[in-house]
């Protein structure tokens, strides 16, 4: 049996909002978790009366999700960089610390020395 696009995406509506409604069920945000349900329960009947309405529906929301998808990645991680990446780079600095060893000697070999004699590689895995 083939389902149309149109009774898949009502379908979706009516399954994908049990899990988020448990979830504020289980944080004790009973009315919130009846919204969800109330909404998305009504979306899918109207979308199963109209199958027009849930082409149309659902293309507005791929526009979205194609929006968020494209931007919203790019804006997150600029605000990790700026909260979290830059400023430790800047104290790190300011306190001197290499810890990616950038700033190398002038040595004749990176090799470094191994202080421990008293290896035992027959068990070593």
């Amino acid at each position: 049996m083939k389902l149309s696009e149109e009774k898949k995406f009502t379908l979706t509506l009516f399954l994908l909002p049990w899990i988020p409604a448990f979830i504020l069920y289980k944080r004790g945000m009973d009315i919130w978790a009846v919204r969800v349900l109330v909404l998305f329960i009504a979306l899918a009947l109207i979308s199963f009366i109209s199958p027009a309405f849930a082409l149309k529906f659902k293309q507005i929301l791929e526009k979205i999700g194609h929006f968020l998808g494209k931007y919203l990645a790019i804006i997150a991680l600029t605000i990790v960089y700026f909260i979290a990446v830059l400023p430790t780079g800047l104290l790190m600095k300011i306190v001197k610390r290499d810890r990616l060893r950038l700033k190398k000697p002038q040595l004749q070999t990176y090799w470094k020395k191994n202080e421990n004699n008293n290896t035992d590689y027959e068990y070593q895995y």
